[in-house]
């Protein structure tokens, strides 16, 4: 597993995106509370919840909702 971090404009840290050893991606506010996931087999990006967001991976769009 390797770790992203996604930060802002001013450093500080607003998201983190996890590659698991399957090549599933998952973001992760900075609280730890999962915002989304991408699945490469499929090439879609889902909610916490597993329902489809879009085709291809929007993991960052997520922190937006």
């Amino acid at each position: 597993m390797s770790d992203t971090f996604i930060k802002a404009e001013n450093g500080s840290l607003l998201a983190r995106i996890r590659l698991e050893s399957n090549g599933y991606q998952r973001i992760y506010k900075v609280n730890g509370e999962l915002v989304g996931s991408y699945n490469p087999n499929t090439n879609t990006t889902h909610y916490p919840n597993g329902a489809i967001f879009c085709r291809g991976n929007a993991l960052t769009a997520l922190l937006n909702f």
